[in-house]
């Protein structure tokens, strides 16, 4: 298996270790060219690599300059150029132009091009075909997994749902699986895997297969031990499919930094702010060559757990975030005033080692303070509340004639047609799908309102399931709200005792799936004396008839794993929660707090193709025709 570390010495789950190994094969495929070089990168990438390692460590290891792939000539005085992207053939077509520009100026450079995650055979025969793969040295960086947080890792393919269920295109879950195989060399193998749905099920197998032919092919019999470490950190996998709970990303973010990526958008832990939120220059270090003013242009800043003042707010529910703010303006001006009470030389020296922590703190309070605002202006809006009072009214079974005439009347005034297509897909989705004659209606008043080139779009959405036609079969929705109890009537806001309130009272599917399969329910876990080694086994055990509701296979594997050492007894067990086809902000706020009930016997580690709301979901299925999945792209 290539890109695979060595087994793990050091105890404990981390993603920190994720991002050390990441960073180490950046840096040796930085100094297996020699000398200064430019980077070029292709831009789905510059935000992970960004998490990856910044700008002064690259500068360590001879990049000059950063610079965006495009099809247009790159102009460098450096002899050499290092290419990373990802194998698409727009990637590939851009490199091979930029050489072949450089070729005809009479200009001689060494290029490297290294493929992330792998290299492609598509990819080296387009090379071919446009005369310019002898002049370019290949190679593989395997970055997959990205650490977003200290438990949120993503692949970051941004079309990871499209490709799944659009295109059947399932090359990502190879990806996925090659990345999981790459978590266990280090961390030790997950003996339990439950999952649901079809691509879950094709996960499963795949890593089952991965690991029996890295076995097979071993030259002895010891080489278990020294691929995979002889205790295991990880508990289970749970692997969840979009498909399962496509309700979800419908509904809008009621979190903090849920609403945040819905009215700014988060990209790879990056958003773009208004300047006068904060102050300093961009943090990205990339050159774009562009000499645009940059006086109001949008800042981009990191939203991640560097930011105590972010960590504390991102999972509140933006109904509390205010009071919260408050509170921090009022613990930093306490702080300042300190400095009135600090009398000798000791006191005064004491503050001024605080002070820059104080500065820091302040500038972030004034970042947080200025969206803040922002959100409570779009909050406020009349159309966002319509908006939220049709999803609220959906998800809980409540369908009124007004919902669908405020549809139509979104329509009718084009306004943002995600906004209109969201509602319709969530009531299409709780109800089996619309009645012909107002799906009819609705599909020819958006090709009217918004253009014939979706057309396209609606049949994507049909094609997915997320908008179409009701049948005579009757929907299971009612019945899976019932089971798994996903509306909360008292949940409370500010002191949460449920998953629900990250919507204020809807419960996301893909989380009491989490909680069935470790606690055999949907209320929250109680607290149990005697440590972790109490935990119930993760399984769906008691709960087969209900998950039937649910489309897709429901399945348990077992691996064999190697024995514990006795002192990982004591430790929290590691759960493992795979979503394929992207998963929401609100819903890791939500397994977040379910591993701060779990009082440290448990922690849930979020392992996603990538991060989505419901509009950037619509968005990869707008407007798109429909690929063949490549040749060698299927598992089998």
């Amino acid at each position: 298996m290539q890109g695979t570390p060595a087994a793990s010495t050091t105890r404990g789950f981390s993603t920190a270790a994720v991002k050390r190994y990441a960073r180490k094969e950046l840096i040796e495929i930085l100094d297996s060219v020699r000398g200064k070089k430019d980077l070029v990168l292709d831009p789905t990438l510059s935000g992970p690599l960004s998490i990856i390692a910044e700008f002064s460590l690259l500068k360590e290891h001879g990049v000059e300059r950063i610079y965006l792939l495009s099809s247009e000539q790159l102009k460098t005085d450096c002899k050499s150029l290092i290419y990373i992207c990802r194998p698409t053939l727009q990637n590939v077509n851009a490199v091979a132009a930029q050489i072949k520009a450089n070729s005809n100026a009479g200009r001689s450079l060494d290029y490297s091009l290294f493929f992330v995650p792998r290299r492609t055979l598509v990819c080296e025969r387009v090379l071919e075909e446009a005369g310019v793969y002898g002049e370019i040295t290949l190679g593989e960086y395997h970055l997959d997994l990205i650490p977003l947080e200290d438990d949120v890792l993503s692949l970051e393919f941004d079309n990871a749902f499209c490709e799944l269920f659009l295109d059947r295109d399932t090359s990502c879950l190879f990806a996925m699986a090659q990345a999981i195989m790459k978590l266990q060399s280090m961390f030790g193998i997950a003996p339990r895997i439950v999952g649901k749905g079809a691509n879950a099920k094709l996960l499963s197998d795949l890593l089952m297969r991965l690991r029996q032919e890295l076995l097979a092919n071993a030259p002895d019999s010891g080489a278990a031990e020294r691929v995979f470490p002889i205790y295991s950190d990880i508990d289970s996998l749970i692997i969840i499919d979009r498909s399962v709970d496509l309700v979800t990303p419908m509904c809008t973010q009621l979190t903090y930094e849920g609403l945040i990526d819905e009215f700014f958008g988060i990209r790879s832990t990056f958003v773009e702010v208004d300047p006068s939120f904060i102050a300093g220059p961009s943090p990205t270090g990339i050159a774009s060559g562009s000499t645009a003013a940059v006086h109001n242009k949008p800042k981009k800043i990191a939203l991640n757990n560097s930011d105590k003042l972010h960590a504390q707010l991102r999972d509140l529910n933006f109904a509390v975030v205010g009071s919260s703010l408050s509170q921090a303006a009022r613990r930093i001006h306490d702080n300042y005033e300190g400095r009135h009470q600090a009398k000798t030389v000791s006191q005064l020296k004491n503050f001024i080692g605080k002070l820059s922590d104080l500065q820091a703190e302040h500038q972030s309070l004034r970042l947080h303070t200025g969206i803040a605002e922002e959100l409570t202006k779009a909050t406020n809006d009349k159309d966002f509340n319509s908006a939220l009072e049709a999803q609220q009214n959906f998800v809980a079974g409540i369908v009124n004639k007004s919902h669908l005439e405020y549809i139509e009347h979104l329509i009718d005034k084009q306004g943002p047609m995600t906004q209109a297509v969201r509602l319709l897909c969530l009531h299409s989705l709780v109800e089996g799908g619309m009645k012909a004659k107002a799906y009819d209606s609705f599909r020819r008043d958006i090709v009217q309102a918004y253009g014939h080139k979706h057309v396209l779009t609606l049949q994507n959405l049909a094609e997915v399931g997320l908008f179409r036609k009701q049948t005579s079969r009757a929907s299971s929705y009612p019945s899976i709200r019932k089971a798994f109890r996903l509306i909360v009537d008292d949940v409370n806001e500010h002191d949460p005792n449920d998953a629900s309130y990250v919507y204020s009272g809807y419960a996301p599917i893909s989380v009491r799936l989490v909680q069935v399969a470790c606690h055999r329910d949907v209320s929250m876990p109680i607290s149990a004396s005697g440590g972790p080694g109490n935990l119930q086994q993760v399984t769906w055990k008691g709960w087969e008839e209900h998950l039937k509701l649910l489309p897709g296979p429901t399945f348990e594997d077992q691996q064999t794993a190697a024995d514990r050492r006795k002192g990982t007894r004591n430790r929290p067990k590691t759960t493992l929660v795979v979503f394929l086809g992207g998963c929401t902000f609100t819903e890791v706020a939500a397994l977040r707090f379910l591993t701060q009930r779990e009082e440290g016997r448990r922690e849930f580690i979020v392992v996603t193709t990538n991060m989505i709301n419901g509009s950037t979901l619509l968005d990869s299925l707008a407007d798109r025709v429909r690929q063949s999945a490549p040749p060698n792209s299927q598992v089998h």
